[in-house]
């Protein structure tokens, strides 16, 4: 494992508006970097999306390499588990406040339900577009009710299920209207339980309450501030600000609990090149940001200044 220790400040500046200008130094910092190309521990082929666990360790699940890997928050390899007899494509992992983890299954269909030493407690769902099962399930998170939220890109829709396996509801449908989705790429909670969708083919991220009742759009389709080009991962830091991959335009952009463009970066200004195809994003409790840098096999590591808990 190469792990890169240093810090390098982000140099944009970006006008918004009338608005002030927003300087990204002073919100955001590189920490680390690690990760290459191939099957080994720390190794990726195609790095999805994150989870913490309750020790703090980032969990990463890998749609290639079909297995979820276990790091310290320094970005030391511990553990993997899943692989080929388990896995087809697993994207989606989320940990509930009992330390279960669980995977969704992009191919087949189904979600994990591990314990959390990682042992497989249960499987349930499926592949398909009736009510309980899922069709190119992505990004998934557990929201303050309880629940677990996954989007379904092939089904264009979010279902949820409880976290003993059992489906209650699912909302969305193909569109571009508000309230309706295009290949959804995740599905994340803030700290209230709203619900928050990066609807990859709209180029938007909308906003649910728990029940899948639409609240509103934040985004338009292009590459100035505020709009996206296909966003991915999505995460929040404990003030809800609301961070989003945006893979088209290779940047991560960060908005207010009011959706108002903050700043955002991209790989470029911090010295260690630029982004490639990046997905799923996650906070820690310390106020890092982890991202899936996946089209360069890495995960990078940022400080949120000021950020945590």
């Amino acid at each position: 494992m190469r792990v890169i220790h240093f810090v390098s400040t982000v140099l944009i500046v970006v006008l918004v508006g009338c608005s002030p200008a927003y300087d990204a130094e002073k919100y955001i910092e590189f920490v680390a970097a690690w990760g290459s190309k191939g099957s080994g521990p720390s190794q990726f082929l195609y790095i999805e999306d994150f989870a913490i666990d309750q020790d703090g360790n980032l969990l990463v699940t890998d749609a290639l390499r079909a297995d979820v890997q276990v790091f310290d928050p320094q970005g030391k390899f511990l553990a993997s588990f899943g692989g080929n007899d388990l896995f087809e494509k697993p994207e989606g992992i989320a940990v509930a406040p009992d330390g279960s983890i669980f995977v969704g299954d992009y191919l087949s269909g189904k979600i994990h339900k591990f314990n959390r030493n990682r042992e497989l407690v249960k499987t349930f769902s499926g592949h398909g577009s009736t009510a309980g099962l899922t069709r190119e399930a992505e990004f998934m998170t557990i929201a303050a009710n309880g629940l677990i939220y996954i989007a379904e890109a092939g089904n264009n829709r979010v279902s949820v299920f409880d976290q003993q396996g059992k489906f209650r509801f699912h909302f969305g449908t193909s569109g571009d209207a508000l309230g309706e989705m295009r290949r959804p790429e995740a599905a994340k909670a803030d700290s209230v339980g709203n619900i928050y969708i990066s609807d990859f083919g709209n180029h938007r991220i909308q906003k649910f309450d728990a029940q899948g009742n639409f609240i509103s759009s934040l985004g338009s389709p292009g590459n100035a501030p505020g709009q996206f080009r296909q966003p991915t991962g999505v995460a929040f830091d404990k003030f809800d600000n609301l961070y989003v991959a945006d893979l088209g335009s290779d940047r991560i952009q960060v908005f207010d609990n009011n959706g108002t463009f903050l700043y955002q970066w991209d790989g470029k200004n911090i010295g260690v090149g630029s982004f490639a195809n990046i997905h799923g994003l996650i906070v820690d409790r310390q106020g890092n940001l982890y991202v899936a840098d996946t089209g360069n096999n890495r995960i990078l590591k940022f400080r949120i200044l000021g950020g945590g808990d």
